[in-house]
């Protein structure tokens, strides 16, 4: 407890002692997290009530400054004495009150730990499949207007050479479809435990738009395509938006030589003829990492996936040189995960909620605050 002959270094000494405290007992709760359904929740919530207690401890002792200060200034021997007390108490308050600031974010993670507690025994499918006819509806709006920015964005005709080489022309899989299959693979990676950079490859990107699209899940995308004329326009835009973690390359899906250098591989049937695509099937689950997320929303691909030794996650969703019983593994620790769509961004200042935001996003769950696109 602080006593009257406290000087502003004693009450910056004071708030790092509290600090420390807070520290600890975030650490505490973002470990418990990090279990995920295997959290301790009576500990969680003993350790937020500590925190709690501590808060209201912090605030009493916000309300004492004053006093302390009043008591310092009257011990000033004259008129210089006085300035320097009070430009010494200016600075230990400032202080004080920017650490009271952070500490006011306390009700909004309260939230989010709550919001895990209680998430901890539940399961959220991978893919929706019981929206309501509302939600049908507006999703397939959506998709028309997607569409329409698609063709207004990529006016090119497909090229002799290309249609001569099999390729289908840039022709985009519904965008909500399109989304639905990045998320169930972010989710899944959240399961894997993946916190290095996540790298998306879409083969046959065509103007690159789902290019652009799959940034908002992973941290950099790369989209390939045969036909010169799209990359063009697709690096464009990808230039227009300055994300600088966007690329778009002249390549023949049948002859790259670097599928593994990615985490998840996106391709709609870039290629017409039956056999080009099994073998274009082939040499992409030949060249990928162990574990990498494939997502090929076809009926070829989906009669074919055993036999090229893959094991199928849900839906359209399958992981390369992977039994079906590991796969089956991977959807139900998946299904265990939040559904924000969240990374950590470097511009934010770290503050003592930061090991527990880390832990929350790294199992799919965010602020409401931060949960919209950046």
């Amino acid at each position: 407890m602080l006593d009257q002959t406290k000087r502003p270094e004693d009450v910056l000494s004071e708030m790092h002692a509290y600090r420390e405290t807070f520290q600890t007992q975030v650490a505490e709760v973002a470990t418990e997290l990090a279990r995920r359904n295997k959290m301790n929740y009576q500990n969680v919530n003993a350790i937020c009530a500590r925190i709690d207690a501590s808060i209201r401890d912090y605030f009493s002792f916000m309300q004492r400054i004053n006093s302390f200060r009043a008591a310092h200034e009257a011990e000033a021997q004259d008129q210089n004495a006085l300035v320097t007390i009070r430009r010494e108490w200016g600075v230990a308050s400032a202080r004080t009150g920017l650490f009271r600031v952070e500490l006011n974010q306390w009700s909004l993670m309260r939230g989010l730990v709550q919001m895990q507690v209680d998430s901890r025994k539940k399961r959220v499918r991978l893919y929706d499949r019981n929206r309501s006819e509302l939600s049908k509806s507006q999703i397939a709006t959506s998709d028309d207007v997607f569409d329409w920015v698609h063709a207004i964005l990529n006016r090119e005709e497909q090229t002799d050479d290309a249609a001569e080489s099999g390729c289908f022309a840039d022709i985009a899989l519904p965008n909500s479809q399109f989304h639905e299959h990045l998320h169930a693979a972010y989710r899944v990676l959240l399961a894997m435990g993946k916190t290095q950079p996540m790298r998306f490859l879409d083969v046959g990107c065509g103007g690159g738009l789902k290019v652009l699209s799959a940034l908002r899940y992973f941290q950099e995308a790369d989209g390939l395509d045969f036909q010169q004329s799209y990359i063009d326009i697709a690096q464009e835009m990808l230039g227009r938006a300055n994300t600088g973690v966007a690329n778009a390359f002249q390549a023949d899906a049948l002859t790259f030589d670097d599928y593994g250098d990615y985490d998840v591989i996106y391709f709609f049937r870039p290629i017409r003829d039956q056999d080009k695509i099994v073998e274009m099937e082939r040499r992409v689950v030949d060249q990928a990492k162990k574990g990498a997320l494939l997502i090929a929303p076809y009926l070829g691909f989906e009669q074919r996936f055993e036999s090229l030794g893959c094991g199928r996650i849900d839906g359209s969703l399958y992981i390369a040189k992977t039994s079906q019983r590991i796969a089956e593994q991977w959807r139900r620790s998946a299904e265990q995960t939040g559904v924000a769509v969240v990374h950590a961004e470097e511009e934010r200042v770290s503050t003592i909620w930061s090991p527990l935001l880390e832990a929350s996003r790294h199992s799919g769950y965010d602020v409401e605050r931060f949960m919209e696109p950046v």
